[in-house]
């Protein structure tokens, strides 16, 4: 819908209210990218930014594999959803409603997956 202020300020409210400091540290980080250099740069900041999170605590790979796909980022789009796979990841359960995952539901990878986890095409 193009409203990414509004994304930010919701990503904002929901880690101040899960009292989250790494989720908000993070939402700052890219809310300062956003109003310097735009929504992509500040998308592949996110990425970035999970995917260190990532190696200091859980973070879904789903969620990582999600974003990925906002960038276009087929092969980490696949690496993480794959990794979500394997960890019986909670966020899988919107694998078939990730607007971001459209481009890449005729995939072989995709096909598969759904098939794996015995959900209809």
């Amino acid at each position: 819908m193009g409203k990414y202020e509004l994304w930010l300020e919701e990503w904002r409210k929901g880690a101040t209210l899960n009292n989250d400091p790494d989720d908000l540290s993070i939402c700052e980080e890219v809310t300062l990218v956003y109003a310097k250099s735009g929504v992509r740069i500040a998308q592949t900041r996110n990425v970035e930014l999970l995917k260190r999170l990532a190696q200091r605590r859980y973070v879904d790979p789903a969620v990582i594999a999600y974003e990925s796909a906002r960038l276009g980022d087929k092969e980490q789009v696949f690496f993480w959803l794959e990794k979500a796979y394997s960890e019986k990841s909670g966020a899988l359960q919107f694998i078939k409603m990730a607007k971001s995952l459209d481009p890449f539901r005729s995939d072989p990878r995709y096909i598969d997956l759904i098939k794996r986890m015995g959900l209809p095409l």
